[in-house]
């Protein structure tokens, strides 16, 4: 039973409805709404606790964990990050880190309305991309745009080796085909629309802030 209360919250967790940050109903509540006991409810939630899905804090409450985003990504596609792929990753992250937040920069100078559009348009393909594969290839997609519209043939190049080297194993997804957490697409979502309002608001160095920021978050994330 506890196995089965453990599945239906974790789908809970997956569905968005609760963000990261967010406290979860009591053992109470969650056991009303599972037609469980209190007492499978808690395992289920010491379950969750484990795979760092939940913090548990006493004389509060258990909250959903900043990290559970990635990490029900990461157990969706069956990422599996193996020194040789960390390696590579962490180096076109460094890469991208190095440049990226500059080229952000520089496109938020005088964001045409034609790129402005473009962006919510990325934004879009992010929260209807049916599968893990589309999902990936949509997000460097929303990130090229800001290079192209810096206007240096040289760094789209770059990125463009970026991208095909993280294509070329997958994104390091086992499984390609999984479909995309509506708490994955969110999160997401909620820091790319960051990087595009900096960028539409003319704000160079807050588009330079959140696209480094939402770089070391992805680097966080690889490292749970």
């Amino acid at each position: 039973m506890a196995d089965r209360v453990y599945r239906e919250i974790r789908d809970l967790l997956r569905s968005g409805d609760v963000l990261p940050g967010q406290r979860l109903p009591n053992e109470r509540k969650l056991a009303e709404m599972k037609g469980a006991s209190r007492t499978q409810v808690r395992d289920a939630l010491l379950m969750l606790q484990k795979e760092g899905l939940v913090e548990r804090k006493i004389g509060s409450g258990t909250y959903l964990s900043e990290r559970a985003p990635q990490i029900i990504e990461l157990a969706d596609a069956s990422v599996y990050m193996s020194p040789e792929r960390s390696h590579g990753f962490h180096e076109t992250l460094e890469a991208r880190l190095l440049i990226e937040p500059s080229v952000a920069a520089r496109a938020a100078g005088s964001p045409t309305p034609e790129f402005c559009e473009e962006l919510d348009t990325a934004l879009e393909r992010i929260l209807a991309a049916p599968t893990w594969l589309q999902f990936k290839e949509a997000i460097y997609g929303f990130s090229r745009l800001y290079y192209v519209e810096a206007g240096n043939e040289f760094l789209c190049w770059t990125f463009d080796q970026i991208v095909a080297a993280r294509r070329a194993n997958k994104f390091d997804g086992g499984t390609d085909q999984a479909p995309v957490a509506n708490i994955v697409r969110k999160h997401f979502y909620d820091r790319l629309s960051k990087i595009a309002d900096a960028i539409t608001s003319e704000d160079p160095e807050r588009a330079r802030a959140e696209v480094e920021s939402f770089l070391v978050g992805m680097a966080a994330s690889s490292a749970l």
